[in-house]
C-alpha cells in the first residue's frame, strides 16, 4: 500500500479521511493488520498460492466504509 494514499497529513480530503482512518479506526486498523499478517506469511515461504486479495479488499471496503460520510462533505 502506498504511504500518500492514506496521510492523515495530506492536503487532499479524501487521502487525509482515508489516513484518519487508518490511525483512529479500531475496525479499519483490525483489517490492515490482518492484511499485514497475511503480507508476513507470504514473505516468509519461498513459495505459496497465497495473495492477500481478500485481505486486500476487505481493508479498502472498510476504509470505504468509515470515510464514506465525511470524505467529501465539503464539496457539498
Amino acid at each position: 500500500m502506498s504511504a500518500d494514499m492514506y496521510s492523515s497529513s495530506a492536503t487532499d480530503q479524501l487521502t487525509k479521511e482515508r489516513g484518519i482512518c487508518m490511525e483512529k479506526n479500531c475496525d479499519v486498523r483490525r483489517v490492515f493488520m490482518t492484511l499485514k499478517e497475511c503480507q508476513n506469511r507470504i514473505k516468509s515461504k519461498t513459495y505459496t498460492a497465497e495473495t492477500c486479495h481478500q485481505e486486500t479488499v476487505d481493508l479498502i471496503e472498510a476504509i470505504d466504509h468509515c470515510v464514506g460520510d465525511k470524505a467529501f462533505i465539503k464539496f457539498a
